[in-house]
């Protein structure tokens, strides 16, 4: 269990990673499954909780919380994107 646990944070932080390094460069490439989107979707939720949390008593997390909301989003477009489509049923 704690083996998928430091997999799954190291998947996590890799890709958060690429959504930082190309952002401002290049436009958003979603190139993983809505699946693994969805996973670090739920990771960086509870993340950038517990960073607000934080930077409530330490003013020096509120880049913390920046980058969280920043990854979140690219990750929640790139989910959009690749995920499943809805149509409304007549």
């Amino acid at each position: 269990m704690t083996i998928f646990r430091i997999i799954a944070a190291a998947f996590a932080l890799s890709m958060g990673m690429a959504f930082v390094s190309g952002a401002a460069a290049a436009p958003l490439q979603c190139k993983h499954s809505a699946s693994e989107y969805l996973q670090v979707i739920k990771l960086f939720e509870s993340e950038a909780a517990r960073a607000r949390m934080l930077a409530q008593r330490n003013p020096l997390y509120e880049s913390d919380v920046g980058y969280y909301a920043s990854a979140l989003a690219d990750a929640r477009t790139c989910h959009r994107t690749v995920g499943p489509v809805a149509t409304a049923s007549r």
